[in-house]
């Protein structure tokens, strides 16, 4: 019985989530941009459909070190897919279980990075309290944020062309989630160094 009364009140975590919140005891040596496809806009009912990620360390891009994967739902989805690279079929898919472990692994202590990156968090920790593990704990900068403070305007909505556009910076043609990361962290070091973040 004691037994069992000790597996209740201490909760078998995966290996990788114990890892995951061990290393916030030393400092972030990274930052993590994230980008992601939802089937909507409601964090409560709606689902991420793909995720892409990529490092920035000592201010360089590392796209060697990226990933992008797509997640595979069993309840049929009631949504209009308007973005043409979700309804690839062919691409392979694996189980939230899957997406959430490779993510973890891939984060570790780092500091995230975002476009609207409140609602990113959001719907990552309602996919971690699916898999009854707790939430996300890594600092975060959004680059929408960060734009407003650099034109003083407060809580305006920018699109990343927009962005783009104003700090001279072309981005790439928006074709998936793994464009988008990229856009971000491009956004994302320039915004850092015209605000004077170290």
């Amino acid at each position: 019985i004691k037994h069992m009364l000790s597996k209740l009140f201490h909760k078998e975590y995966p290996e990788y989530w114990k890892k995951y919140t061990e290393s916030f005891k030393s400092p972030a040596t990274k930052y993590v941009v994230i980008s992601m496809e939802t089937s909507g806009l409601d964090t409560e009912k709606d689902v991420i459909m793909s995720i892409a990620a990529t490092s920035i360390v000592e201010n360089r891009i590392i796209l060697k070190d990226s990933f992008e994967i797509y997640i595979k739902h069993t309840t049929p989805l009631d949504i209009s897919l308007d973005n043409e690279f979700i309804t690839v079929s062919k691409v392979e898919k694996v189980s939230e279980e899957v997406a959430i472990e490779t993510l973890i692994e891939y984060l570790v202590n780092s500091i995230f990075i975002g476009h609207r990156i409140d609602f990113d968090i959001e719907m990552l920790n309602q996919m971690l309290s699916r898999l009854k593990l707790g939430k996300l704990k890594n600092e975060a900068y959004d680059i929408e944020a960060m734009f407003n403070k650099l034109s003083e305007t407060n809580d305006k909505k920018y699109a990343m062309e927009e962005m783009s556009k104003f700090l001279n910076i072309s981005i790439s043609e928006r074709n998936s989630v793994a464009d988008d990361a990229y856009s971000i962290a491009i956004l994302f070091l320039k915004l850092k160094s015209k605000l004077g973040i170290k």
